[in-house]
Protein backbone atom coordinates (compact mmCIF):
# COMPACT_ATOMS: atom_id res chain seq x y z
CA UNK A 1 0.00 0.00 0.00
CA UNK A 2 2.61 2.66 0.95
CA UNK A 3 4.58 1.56 -2.14
CA UNK A 4 1.28 2.29 -4.22
CA UNK A 5 0.92 5.39 -2.35
CA UNK A 6 4.33 6.38 -3.38
CA UNK A 7 4.14 5.69 -6.97
CA UNK A 8 1.33 8.32 -7.04
CA UNK A 9 2.00 10.53 -9.71
CA UNK A 10 2.22 14.32 -8.58
CA UNK A 11 1.40 17.88 -10.59
CA UNK A 12 5.10 17.72 -11.59
CA UNK A 13 4.83 13.91 -12.84
CA UNK A 14 7.39 12.58 -10.14
CA UNK A 15 6.34 10.28 -8.01
CA UNK A 16 5.71 11.19 -4.34
CA UNK A 17 9.16 9.68 -3.10
CA UNK A 18 11.04 11.61 -6.02
CA UNK A 19 9.09 14.85 -5.53
CA UNK A 20 9.98 14.92 -1.50
CA UNK A 21 13.97 14.26 -2.57
CA UNK A 22 13.46 16.85 -5.51
CA UNK A 23 11.64 19.00 -2.84
CA UNK A 24 15.20 18.60 -0.45
CA UNK A 25 17.10 20.49 -3.88
CA UNK A 26 14.47 22.93 -5.41
CA UNK A 27 12.23 24.10 -2.26
CA UNK A 28 14.36 26.65 -1.01
CA UNK A 29 14.65 24.94 2.13
CA UNK A 30 14.96 27.08 5.43
CA UNK A 31 14.79 27.08 9.27
CA UNK A 32 12.02 28.53 10.64
CA UNK A 33 14.19 31.28 11.97
CA UNK A 34 15.78 31.98 9.18
CA UNK A 35 12.30 32.22 7.07
CA UNK A 36 11.15 34.32 9.40
CA UNK A 37 14.40 37.01 9.45
CA UNK A 38 14.35 37.22 5.08
CA UNK A 39 10.22 37.40 5.35
CA UNK A 40 10.96 40.21 7.86
CA UNK A 41 14.06 41.74 5.99
CA UNK A 42 12.42 41.99 2.68
CA UNK A 43 9.13 42.90 3.67
CA UNK A 44 10.43 46.08 5.19
CA UNK A 45 12.98 46.34 1.95
CA UNK A 46 9.14 46.18 -0.36
CA UNK A 47 7.89 48.82 1.61
CA UNK A 48 10.98 51.27 1.97
CA UNK A 49 10.30 53.52 -1.61
CA UNK A 50 7.23 54.73 -0.17
CA UNK A 51 10.11 56.79 2.22
CA UNK A 52 11.20 58.11 -1.06
CA UNK A 53 7.47 59.20 -2.29
CA UNK A 54 6.76 60.45 1.36
CA UNK A 55 10.31 62.54 0.48
CA UNK A 56 8.94 64.03 -2.85
CA UNK A 57 5.42 64.10 -1.98
CA UNK A 58 5.31 67.69 -3.34
CA UNK A 59 6.94 67.48 -6.02
CA UNK A 60 4.72 64.73 -7.33
CA UNK A 61 1.94 65.71 -8.75
CA UNK A 62 -1.49 64.72 -7.33
CA UNK A 63 -2.70 62.76 -10.46
CA UNK A 64 0.29 60.91 -12.65
CA UNK A 65 -0.01 60.25 -16.02
CA UNK A 66 0.92 56.40 -16.14
CA UNK A 67 1.60 56.37 -20.18
CA UNK A 68 -1.39 53.64 -20.50
CA UNK A 69 -4.19 54.53 -22.59
CA UNK A 70 -7.66 52.95 -21.17
CA UNK A 71 -11.08 52.02 -22.70
CA UNK A 72 -12.07 55.25 -23.54
CA UNK A 73 -8.68 56.14 -25.20
CA UNK A 74 -7.00 58.61 -23.03
CA UNK A 75 -4.22 58.21 -20.50
CA UNK A 76 -5.16 55.55 -17.88
CA UNK A 77 -3.71 58.42 -14.37
CA UNK A 78 -3.34 57.36 -11.18
CA UNK A 79 -3.26 59.34 -7.42
CA UNK A 80 -0.08 60.12 -6.48
CA UNK A 81 -1.24 58.08 -2.98
CA UNK A 82 -1.40 54.91 -5.08
CA UNK A 83 2.09 55.18 -6.41
CA UNK A 84 3.72 56.44 -2.78
CA UNK A 85 1.17 53.59 -1.15
CA UNK A 86 -0.07 51.19 -3.38
CA UNK A 87 2.68 50.46 -5.04
CA UNK A 88 4.92 49.87 -2.39
CA UNK A 89 1.77 47.52 -0.38
CA UNK A 90 1.75 45.23 -3.53
CA UNK A 91 4.99 44.61 -3.69
CA UNK A 92 4.77 43.60 0.49
CA UNK A 93 1.75 41.21 -0.34
CA UNK A 94 3.25 39.93 -3.24
CA UNK A 95 6.55 39.07 -1.70
CA UNK A 96 4.58 37.53 1.74
CA UNK A 97 2.76 35.29 -0.23
CA UNK A 98 5.51 34.16 -2.24
CA UNK A 99 7.66 33.52 1.23
CA UNK A 100 4.35 31.82 2.83
CA UNK A 101 3.87 29.91 -0.33
CA UNK A 102 7.64 28.38 0.50
CA UNK A 103 6.94 27.87 4.08
CA UNK A 104 4.32 25.82 3.16
CA UNK A 105 5.62 24.00 0.69
CA UNK A 106 8.45 23.50 2.38
CA UNK A 107 6.38 21.41 5.62
CA UNK A 108 4.47 19.06 3.43
CA UNK A 109 8.23 18.53 1.31
CA UNK A 110 6.48 20.10 -2.03
CA UNK A 111 8.16 21.49 -4.70
CA UNK A 112 6.57 25.26 -5.11
CA UNK A 113 4.78 26.75 -8.04
CA UNK A 114 7.41 27.42 -10.85
CA UNK A 115 6.52 31.48 -10.56
CA UNK A 116 7.33 31.05 -6.41
CA UNK A 117 10.01 28.79 -7.34
CA UNK A 118 11.73 31.17 -9.86
CA UNK A 119 11.00 34.45 -7.97
CA UNK A 120 12.04 32.98 -4.17
CA UNK A 121 12.81 34.73 -1.44
CA UNK A 122 14.31 38.32 -3.23
CA UNK A 123 12.61 38.05 -6.39
CA UNK A 124 9.81 40.45 -5.63
CA UNK A 125 12.24 43.32 -3.64
CA UNK A 126 14.57 42.52 -6.84
CA UNK A 127 12.20 43.19 -9.13
CA UNK A 128 9.67 46.00 -7.10
CA UNK A 129 11.98 47.90 -5.47
CA UNK A 130 14.39 49.58 -8.78
CA UNK A 131 10.50 50.26 -10.72
CA UNK A 132 8.87 51.71 -7.48
CA UNK A 133 11.90 53.90 -7.22
CA UNK A 134 12.31 55.04 -11.05
CA UNK A 135 8.31 55.48 -11.31
CA UNK A 136 8.49 57.85 -8.61
CA UNK A 137 11.86 59.98 -9.57
CA UNK A 138 10.22 60.43 -12.96
CA UNK A 139 6.98 61.40 -11.26
CA UNK A 140 8.32 64.25 -9.42
CA UNK A 141 10.69 65.12 -12.34
CA UNK A 142 14.21 64.50 -10.38
CA UNK A 143 17.06 63.31 -12.47
CA UNK A 144 17.62 59.37 -12.44
CA UNK A 145 21.23 58.96 -12.06
CA UNK A 146 23.48 55.55 -12.03
CA UNK A 147 25.02 55.96 -8.50
CA UNK A 148 21.51 55.90 -6.82
CA UNK A 149 20.47 52.57 -8.72
CA UNK A 150 24.16 51.14 -8.10
CA UNK A 151 22.94 51.51 -4.31
CA UNK A 152 19.51 50.55 -4.82
CA UNK A 153 21.32 46.92 -6.42
CA UNK A 154 24.03 46.64 -3.94
CA UNK A 155 21.77 47.06 -0.43
CA UNK A 156 19.45 44.38 -2.24
CA UNK A 157 22.99 42.05 -2.87
CA UNK A 158 23.99 43.08 0.46
CA UNK A 159 20.77 41.04 1.85
CA UNK A 160 21.22 38.18 -0.59
CA UNK A 161 24.54 37.40 0.98
CA UNK A 162 23.51 37.58 4.41
CA UNK A 163 21.08 35.31 4.01
CA UNK A 164 23.68 32.79 2.30
CA UNK A 165 26.06 33.76 5.61
CA UNK A 166 23.36 33.29 8.17
CA UNK A 167 23.58 29.10 7.99
CA UNK A 168 25.94 28.36 5.79
CA UNK A 169 27.62 24.99 5.69
CA UNK A 170 31.69 24.82 5.51
CA UNK A 171 31.64 23.86 2.21
CA UNK A 172 29.29 26.97 1.23
CA UNK A 173 31.12 29.09 -1.78
CA UNK A 174 30.02 31.91 -0.28
CA UNK A 175 31.87 31.71 3.25
CA UNK A 176 34.48 33.75 5.33
CA UNK A 177 37.25 31.30 5.55
CA UNK A 178 39.76 33.07 8.07
CA UNK A 179 41.19 31.64 10.88
CA UNK A 180 40.62 28.13 10.00
CA UNK A 181 37.22 28.67 11.29
CA UNK A 182 35.84 25.59 9.30
CA UNK A 183 37.77 23.46 11.29
CA UNK A 184 35.71 24.65 14.56
CA UNK A 185 32.45 24.17 13.87
CA UNK A 186 30.88 26.53 17.09
CA UNK A 187 33.29 29.74 16.34
CA UNK A 188 31.83 28.90 12.30
CA UNK A 189 28.12 28.76 13.05
CA UNK A 190 28.36 32.50 15.18
CA UNK A 191 30.52 34.15 12.98
CA UNK A 192 28.41 33.18 10.03
CA UNK A 193 25.07 33.97 12.11
CA UNK A 194 26.27 36.66 12.85
CA UNK A 195 27.61 38.21 9.25
CA UNK A 196 23.94 36.80 7.95
CA UNK A 197 22.13 39.30 10.50
CA UNK A 198 24.65 42.16 10.06
CA UNK A 199 24.60 42.06 5.90
CA UNK A 200 20.96 42.18 6.33
CA UNK A 201 20.76 44.86 8.56
CA UNK A 202 23.63 46.93 6.35
CA UNK A 203 21.86 46.30 3.03
CA UNK A 204 18.10 47.59 4.87
CA UNK A 205 19.28 50.44 6.85
CA UNK A 206 21.47 51.63 3.66
CA UNK A 207 18.57 51.09 1.22
CA UNK A 208 15.78 53.19 3.72
CA UNK A 209 18.89 56.06 4.46
CA UNK A 210 19.14 56.48 0.21
CA UNK A 211 14.93 56.71 0.20
CA UNK A 212 15.13 58.81 3.07
CA UNK A 213 17.67 61.43 2.91
CA UNK A 214 19.30 63.61 -0.43
CA UNK A 215 21.91 63.60 0.23
CA UNK A 216 22.56 61.30 3.04
CA UNK A 217 24.65 62.40 5.69
CA UNK A 218 27.83 61.78 5.97
CA UNK A 219 27.56 59.69 9.72
CA UNK A 220 24.74 57.59 8.66
CA UNK A 221 26.34 56.23 5.78
CA UNK A 222 29.30 55.61 8.22
CA UNK A 223 26.55 52.75 9.86
CA UNK A 224 26.14 50.09 7.09
CA UNK A 225 29.85 50.37 6.79
CA UNK A 226 30.42 49.58 10.00
CA UNK A 227 27.56 46.53 9.97
CA UNK A 228 29.40 45.29 7.19
CA UNK A 229 33.07 44.82 8.19
CA UNK A 230 32.25 43.58 11.62
CA UNK A 231 32.21 39.99 11.20
CA UNK A 232 35.32 39.97 10.28
CA UNK A 233 37.24 41.34 13.37
CA UNK A 234 34.65 39.33 15.04
CA UNK A 235 35.91 36.43 13.36
CA UNK A 236 39.72 36.82 14.10
CA UNK A 237 38.37 36.36 18.19
CA UNK A 238 36.42 33.55 17.97
CA UNK A 239 38.97 32.03 15.79
CA UNK A 240 41.41 32.06 18.05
Amino acid sequence: MASRQNNIKTAYGLSKDREQNAALIFGKHVSNEKALILVLVTSFACMAPFLLGLRLWNQIPEIIETGLIGPDGKDDSMPRVMLVYAVPGLAFILNLICHVQLWIHQKTQRIPPKPVWLLGRFGIPLLFIPLSALWILKAAGEAVQAVFFITVFSSLFFMYIGSRFYDCPTDAAISIRLFRLQEKPSAWNKVHRLAGVCWLAAGLIQLILLFSFAPVPAVLRIIPLVLLLFPFPAASVLGY
